[in-house]
């Protein structure tokens, strides 16, 4: 599939102009590293859950078509880049004149590269399958290759999307601009969710069951995701800016639970891969997280909670988690896609009312922002951001946040010495 275009210049395979300011980028830079810092420029940052599935019906195309090869899923990024570059109102994709594209397979990369069966529907978002039925099969699960399926694939389409970015001219209003292909990411499914993946709704009551087995089952898969981590830095030694996971699978056990079968697993993962960075201890979570909020702050340290689940009051979320972690969300998908504008610019403002001032807060969905969602409607965030403003930010935002990664160091030691298992 050649994209070579008559008049370019040679070695140019693929051209794109995107049509946006100097100074918007400017703005947006500004707004967030303001945000990075529990402070405010002019207004609240927003930025969205816009994946490929987003696109692909704007574009007539079939979703499985955006998996064919590493060209086409090149060409089709940039071409989604562009259109929400110019038409989705955000501060968060274009903060400079450099784009970044990578390998893009759902939430299935992990699990699949572990041995989950992988769904590729015609116009679906892919889905996979438990391979894993027993529990004598988990206990002979053995841990894969870091090149095992998807991750292998990952490899090599990255190779060739750096070959294809030195064949891309880029442009923005007359400046040239260029395409990055982003590092080997290190982050991904927690081990629990993968176990879920792998092993279906039958984990959670196994963890009742025979405790011991499915910890050594997590800690098989932590053993693999370290793995596979250490091998993409080999290949792949640029720095990382942030490390996170999805622990969306936890949302429906105990606090209790969560610790006993999460935390431990995901500070593994934070230690080998997010030490170190600013935004080191990332998280995702969909759904009703309310009552995990105190362990993902004291037994995980989180460092931000990203695209938190719309179930979750803003209020609640402000009392638990505000000025203790980055936040950014969580307006409810579903409104977003059929309410009107003004009913989304309400919520909006509602969850503004309660969490800009707390400092560390993006507006955005919560989470995953659905195929027909209106533009109109994700407008609304930008307008409800401008009309709020500064507002109460300034005057509450916290000023412990240097104190806060001490204390947090200080824990972290404290547990691993009279925990291993929790804290480790």
């Amino acid at each position: 599939m050649s994209r070579r275009l008559e008049g370019e210049g040679h070695g140019v395979r693929f051209s794109l102009h995107i049509d946006y300011p100097a100074e918007k980028m400017e703005r947006n830079q500004a707004r967030m590293e303001a945000r990075s810092r529990f402070q405010v420029a002019d207004r609240v940052p927003v930025g969205f859950c816009l994946v490929p599935r987003y696109f692909t019906p704007l574009f007539g195309m079939k979703y499985q078509d955006f998996f064919k090869d590493a060209e086409t899923q090149y060409y089709w990024q940039l071409q989604f880049l562009k259109y929400r570059i110019e038409h989705v109102p955000e501060d968060m994709i274009c903060t400079g004149t450099t784009v970044s594209v990578y390998p893009y397979f759902d939430n299935v990369l992990d699990s699949e590269a572990f041995g989950a069966e992988v769904i590729w529907p015609e116009n679906e978002t892919l889905h996979t399958r438990p391979t894993i039925h027993s529990v004598e099969e988990m206990d002979r699960f053995e841990i894969p290759a870091p090149i095992n399926g998807l991750w292998g694939r990952t490899i090599d389409w990255c190779q060739q999307m750096k070959g294809f970015a030195r064949e891309t001219r880029i442009t923005f209003n007359s400046r040239e601009g260029s395409v990055d292909v982003a590092p080997l990411s290190l982050g991904g499914l927690s081990p629990h969710m993968i176990a879920v993946d792998l092993a279906g709704i039958d984990f959670y009551m196994w963890q009742a069951e025979c405790p011991e087995r499915c910890h050594r089952f997590l800690e098989k898969i932590t053993q693999g995701l370290i793995q596979r981590g250490r091998h993409f830095q080999e290949i792949d030694p640029r720095p990382r800016g942030a490390f996170g996971i999805a622990e969306d699978t936890a949302q429906i056990m105990s606090a209790e639970m969560f610790r006993d079968f999460c935390a431990p697993y995901a500070n593994r993962l934070f230690a080998a891969f997010g030490k170190g960075l600013r935004d080191g201890r990332g998280v995702h979570m969909c759904g009703q997280s309310a009552h995990l909020h105190q362990a993902l702050v004291k037994d995980m340290l989180m460092s931000s909670f990203n695209l938190f689940g719309y179930l979750v009051e803003p209020k609640t979320a402000a009392k638990n988690l505000g000025g203790r972690t980055l936040l950014w969300g969580n307006i409810n998908p579903m409104l977003m896609q059929t309410g009107s504008k003004s009913e989304v610019k309400k919520a909006c403002r509602e969850c503004l009312e309660a969490l800009a001032p707390c400092g560390g807060f993006m507006l955005g969905d919560g989470a995953n922002v659905c195929p027909g969602t209106p533009v109109e409607n994700l407008a609304a965030f930008t307008e409800a951001a401008e009309d709020y403003g500064v507002g109460a930010c300034r005057r509450h935002a916290p000023t412990v946040t240097v104190e806060r990664k001490s204390t947090f160091s200080s824990r972290t030691r404290t547990e691993i010495k009279s925990n291993p298992r929790r804290s480790s």
